[in-house]
């Protein structure tokens, strides 16, 4: 039987590679390309908001602290981004998880799901910081008068040792001497005509000293006192930082309502700058007046910054961190966009410990009153 011979149809082979070609060309998704285009961009957000908490004061932190301000909604789109890219077994998802991977570090400042139920040894303190909002932004709507009562009545059910109260507010000196009166010493800065306003230290124990720290060019202010306790004297700082006064909701708003995106965005950088520029010097204030005291300090107070910020980052130094040692839950301790940001803080020397830090979401304030104990 003659063999025949097996011919390749050429032209058919070339037509198959071409085929192939376009198969793969074919394969372009629109979808994948702004999934890779958005984990590009949210994996670049959460590194600016980690390089953000080293940078000082310039024109380019006062962009990159807008990253740190909004770092747990970043985390939360990253987040999303990985499990979506994950589903479609994208590699981009690998970009994203290590983007992602240095949160760890921050995770305990923002929430914690354990603690430690055993109490330490020592002599314990309670501290409670807790801006009141002018005793007029309550959640509900009280007026001032009966919003003050009720804040005042939470105090004397709290018992705590040492209160740092901010953004405080009552309508004359007799009104505010007949407040919390349970609380014997007391070290105020305030100023104003109808209604004055200012910060004030209420304490249990005597006050030996107190002074003021006057920010050049804001109506923030940090006061402090020295107090006497088992005869051991104590430096307590309290301080309201300044405001950054920038959301995300509010400037879109704007836009919409103005439509000139272009003098919105330079209106908000301006006041980034001149937040960040005042914050931060700010800072150095309370820290350049510490390191002259020979006694232990703590820092309490709104600082109007995460702990992902360089504020945070400064006044922690030498210091822990009452949630993050003795916290459980979410930290958020302003009431608005709960539970993304955490802005009052109470910070204690590294030889004490703290127990019980707890964080009440109470109505009274638009933020939520921080207190712990403080073993010596």
């Amino acid at each position: 039987m003659p063999r025949v011979r097996k011919y390749q149809n050429k032209t058919e082979s070339q037509w198959g590679k071409a085929g192939k070609k376009e198969m793969r060309f074919s394969r372009f998704s629109l979808k994948d390309f702004l999934l890779q285009l958005f984990a590009l961009a949210g994996a670049a957000a959460l590194v600016l908001s980690y390089v953000s908490v080293y940078l000082p004061p310039s024109e380019l932190s006062s962009v990159l602290m807008f990253f740190g301000l909004y770092f747990i909604p970043i985390f939360f789109i990253n987040l999303l981004i990985f499990l979506i890219a994950l589903f479609r077994l994208k590699a981009i998802a690998f970009l994203t998880l290590l983007a992602m991977l240095p949160t760890l570090f921050y995770a305990d400042l923002f929430v914690k799901f354990s603690k430690d139920e055993t109490a330490p040894e020592g002599e314990p303190f309670k501290v409670l910081t807790y801006n009141v909002g002018r005793m007029r932004l309550s959640r509900d709507g009280l007026e001032s008068a009966a919003n003050s009562a009720r804040i005042e009545d939470f105090l004397k059910l709290e018992r705590p040792d040492i209160v740092c109260l901010q953004e405080f507010s009552l309508r004359n000196m007799d009104a505010y001497k007949s407040f919390a009166p349970f609380m014997p010493f007391r070290h105020e800065y305030v100023f104003g005509n109808q209604y004055f306003y200012g910060n004030v230290i209420l304490s249990k124990y005597p006050i030996v000293n107190s002074g003021t720290i006057k920010f050049e060019g804001s109506r923030n202010m940090c006061i402090w006192a020295d107090i006497e306790m088992g005869g051991e004297i104590l430096r307590v700082y309290n301080c309201h930082l300044q405001s950054s006064t920038i959301s995300f909701t509010s400037l879109i708003q704007r836009i919409a309502s103005k439509g000139e995106l272009t003098s919105e965005i330079r209106e908000v950088h301006e006041k980034l700058r001149t937040s960040n520029k005042l914050r931060a010097q700010q800072v150095e204030d309370i820290l350049a007046h510490s390191r002259q005291c020979d006694y232990p300090t703590l820092i309490c107070g709104d600082f109007n910054d995460t702990p992902v910020s360089h504020t945070y980052h400064k006044l922690r130094q030498g210091r822990k961190d009452s949630f993050a040692e003795a916290g459980k839950g979410f930290g958020a301790s302003y009431s608005y966009l709960w539970p993304l940001l955490r802005i009052d803080y109470i910070l204690f020397p590294k030889e004490f410990t703290a127990f019980q830090n707890e964080i009440k979401r109470e109505k009274y304030s638009d933020h939520y009153p921080v207190s712990t104990f403080i073993y010596r």
